[in-house]
């Protein structure tokens, strides 16, 4: 079209909204717009419209999905200014949360952004426009800091010296250039450093050739590097930690108690290289078992403030991809020195408990210790030998009998934590196969045995058990906390549940872990409980690291901490070092660096939960991605799934393989549908068929971009609501 055609189906489109006089539903603006606009088609009109979503001449309100006038040129209300984090949508729209707000309140278009970034601290004004219910309009006037410096992405050079740099980060709207080109070919994956923003353009330079994007496994790198992980040590942590040795010496063994003797096993995944932690247990008598968690004390070789300790806090963990691990330490300390291997010396934290057949705590011990790993175990052969699959004919009787103690035990264990209320989130977890050239072959479901339980029940309880015990000292600590859900979300999640006949028989105000552990026993033979789980979990508050002892809801425990793997997570690591500086060696320790070591102590647990939401995103991310390019070789092939959300746009479908697409709403093709926002239902308007959370569906797959980790359905048939 033209541009004075444009201009015209603009000025049609906003009389339209304006003379309806409220907001209008999409499909329905479109369907008048093509009335009035005969010789425009269907699908030119749907762009308009969405420009000029985009450019803030429409909005569309984030509940209904409905359509009004935009207020993009409403004037500044400059009598007082707000300073927030600013999030920017894949549509280049932009939500401010304020620091002590749960969600964002303010909305910023496109034109009003003024290069405000995804993660950028921003201080902004509101536009001078009547308040809506959901948020306030706002103009971002200065960028305090940006949130990423970093950006990685795909350069494609032409014949003639031309070139054009795909972001990989779809918020990053701003087109880039480069200073340089040197170096370079076409098809290259690039880390980029931005230096510079002038005139809606970001200048930078490339800090690092990632590989050419053909190369195996540098899909995943460039993830890794755009969530600003670096996966390497530099050299002079390589070098510090290359002259680390194994060396037990007369002092160590000392200050140590040798357990050497005694039968101490490892039970891990079997593909497992790093082992934080073994396991002895013993029945005393029918009403005492004795539990031994022995750690691998990390802090011995990562002294404070050592290059290997900075490294540690900078890393803040370590993080599990589909194709590699990237170590919070360096392999020869995290695959060797530190970790717990079987038949060698290793240096460890041992915390001795007593417990009761009704599974408490009764007499708790901590110390520096020495043990040898008697047998590396994997998950399967424990559970083999528990299904009486595997006699485990090569190993000695006494660890056989040990393992049939810990069983007994972890029965125990299991049953009191479900007495004080801990919450059994059953999320499947999923498994990505690769072939050889790292493309995803298969994607399975995690299954979780007796094993697995058993040694979660075990650390859980080292856990609370040192948080106990420092806390009778008075020590400054690290905890691992989980608050109060909130009780909003909570309502929601009340709401939705009891639409899928999931009953809750106490109220959500002042709700206790016991409460919701309630809930979900009482409501097990639910044929909805693998979506209630998902939407109970999506109410719940995030874990966190504090020096303040809050308790965690989850487990249901006032007490803990995470001191059970130092290997791949600094918290631990902290809670060790409080050990040796407050206890084994108090006296060898200033007051003034035990007092320096505890004001440091809010900043550790800071960037320790600032890093953990940095791995948790990295592995999202890998497995959208991995996600989308499996499904780009099922392309037309139809699966069945369950409607996981309801939006005014479409539809999420979850497959029972975790993989999740979207059927947008011109795709639903049996019908026209509108949202209902009170239900938070699609209703069609022919056939009165209603969407909502959990309904079964059959699905198509449409389309599946590896890039922007998206997946595509349309409707096949309507299964029912479960």
């Amino acid at each position: 079209m033209s541009s004075q055609n444009v201009n015209n189906l603009k000025h049609n489109i906003q009389k339209i909204v304006i003379d309806d006089g409220r907001p209008i539903p999409k499909a329905i603006l479109i369907s008048k717009v093509c009335r009035a606009n005969k010789s425009t088609s269907r699908k030119e009109i749907e762009k308009t419209i969405d420009e000029m979503i985009k450019s803030g001449n429409l909005r569309i309100l984030s509940k209904s999905g409905k359509i009004q006038l935009g207020y993009e040129d409403a004037p500044v209300d400059t009598s007082e200014t707000y300073e927030g984090v600013i999030r920017i949508n894949s549509k280049g729209s932009g939500f401010i949360k304020l620091d002590n707000e749960d969600k964002a309140k303010y909305f910023v278009y496109r034109t009003n952004l003024n290069q405000a970034l995804d993660g950028d601290r921003v201080e902004f004004a509101l536009l001078k426009k009547a308040p809506k219910k959901d948020l306030l309009d706002a103009i971002v006037l200065k960028i305090i800091s940006h949130g990423k410096d970093f950006y990685t992405g795909l350069i494609n050079i032409n014949k003639d010296g031309t070139y054009k740099v795909t972001i990989d980060d779809e918020k990053m709207y701003l087109p880039v250039k480069l200073d340089s080109l040197q170096g370079l070919v076409d098809g290259q994956k690039v880390l980029i450093k931005i230096k510079t923003y002038e005139k809606d353009t970001a200048y930078g330079t490339v800090s690092k050739i990632i590989g050419h994007s053909s190369d195996v496994g540098v899909d995943i790198l460039s993830i890794v590097y755009d969530n600003g992980v670096e996966p390497n040590f530099t050299p002079d942590v390589l070098d510090y930690a290359r002259k680390i040795e194994l060396n037990i010496d007369n002092y160590q063994r000392k200050i140590r108690k040798d357990l050497t003797n005694l039968p101490i096993v490892t039970i891990d995944p079997a593909t497992s290289k790093d082992f934080d932690d073994a396991i002895y247990v013993k029945k005393n008598n029918d009403d005492e078992y004795y539990l031994c968690v022995c750690i691998a004390d990390v802090s011995h070789y990562v002294r404070y403030k050592s290059p290997l300790d900075e490294t540690a806090y900078k890393r803040g963990c370590s993080i599990y991809l589909v194709d590699r691990v990237i170590p919070m330490l360096p392999h020869n300390l995290s695959d060797d020195i530190c970790s717990l291997n079987p038949n060698v010396e290793r240096l460890t934290l041992t915390c001795d408990m007593l417990i009761n057949k009704s599974g408490k705590i009764k007499n708790i011990k901590v110390y520096p210790s020495i043990i040898k790993s008697h047998r590396r175990f994997s998950y399967d052969e424990v559970n083999d030998y528990f299904n009486n699959k595997s006699p485990l004919e090569k190993d000695p009787q006494e660890i056989k009998d040990m393992l049939k103690d810990a069983l007994e035990l972890h029965k125990i264990l299991d049953a009191e934590k479900k007495r004080r209320g801990y919450i059994a989130f059953e999320i499947p977890e999923p498994i990505i196969k690769l072939d050889d050239k790292g493309f995803p072959i298969d994607i399975l479901t995690r299954k979780l045995g007796t094993a697995q339980n058993m040694i979660e029940n075990f650390m859980v309880a080292a856990n609370e058990a040192v948080t106990i015990y420092a806390n009778q000292k008075k020590w400054p600590f690290v905890y691992r906390i989980h608050e109060k859900p909130n009780e909003e979300k909570l309502k929601t999640f009340s709401t939705e549940a009891k639409k899928l006949n999931f009953r809750i028989t106490t109220d959500v105000e002042d709700i206790e872990s016991i409460d919701i552990a309630k809930w979900i026993e009482d409501n097990k033979d639910n044929k909805n409980m693998d979506l209630i789980n998902l939407m109970l979990l999506r109410s719940m508050a995030k874990a966190k690291y504090s020096t303040e002892n809050l308790g965690h809801f989850g487990l249901a425990l006032e007490n803990y901490t995470h001191f059970t793997s130092p290997i791949r997570r600094y918290p631990d690591l902290l809670v060790h070092r409080i050990f040796w500086m407050y206890e084994f060696e108090k006296n060898n320790i200033t007051d003034s660096n035990r007092n320096h070591f505890a004001e440091q102590l809010d900043d550790c647990c800071k960037q320790s939960s600032d890093c953990e939401k940095i791995a948790i995103n990295c592995e999202n991310d890998v497995n959208a991605m991995k996600f989308a390019e499996y499904m780009t070789k099922h392309i037309g092939e139809e699966f069945e799934g369950f409607v996981s959300a309801v939006s005014a746009f479409g539809l999420f479908v979850e497959l029972p393989n975790t993989i999740e697409g979207l059927i947008k709403l011109p795709n639903l093709k049996t019908d026209f549908y509108s949202y209902d926002e009170k239900t938070n239902q699609l209703i069609g308007k022919k056939t009165g068929t209603r969407f909502s959370l959990g309904s079964k569906v059959r699905v198509r797959v449409i389309s599946a971009d590896k890039q922007t980790r998206k997946i595509e359905f349309e409707l096949v048939k309507f299964l029912g609501n479960r």
